[in-house]
């Protein structure tokens, strides 16, 4: 497969429009181009490129809220359907932590949030004895 003209992802292009990429690291060598045979992204990508540097391929663009190598691991936010293969388009579920009652948007493996003082519950909707909500658990 040619060389992608409009996009480059590699260390250092010669048939970029734009050798951006030349600017950033102009004396590591080159890589081959983005190509889609033998890609291992699970489905959620189809294209990949090799880095001589690192010898080794590494999926570009990966779908599905996946990131990673081989697209196998889920973007921060998100966690892992264990119910779905690596290949399944809902491989990945939204966290939807309750930004009133947690700590941040994360949440562990499972899909539980951490909470903040006086929150509970798995997503940090509910407040523990002794507390009110008031956009977010306040003691009483």
């Amino acid at each position: 497969m040619a060389p992608r003209s409009d996009l480059c992802l590699s260390f250092r292009c010669t048939t970029c429009s734009t050798n951006i990429s030349t600017l950033f690291y102009p004396s590591l060598p080159s890589t081959l181009p983005l190509f889609s045979q033998d890609c291992e992204c699970f489905g959620h990508s189809n294209r990949c490129s090799y880095i001589e540097v690192l010898n080794t391929v590494i999926c570009v663009s990966c779908k599905h809220n996946t990131r990673g190598q081989h697209c196998q691991l889920c973007k921060l936010g998100y966690y892992r359907n264990a119910s779905a293969e690596l290949d399944d388009e809902n491989v990945c579920i939204e966290c939807n932590c309750n930004p009133s009652g947690s700590v941040s948007d994360r949440c562990n493996g499972t899909g539980y949030c951490i909470c903040k003082e006086g929150t509970t519950g798995p997503k940090c909707q509910e407040c523990l004895p002794g507390y009110l909500w008031e956009n977010g658990c306040k003691c009483k």
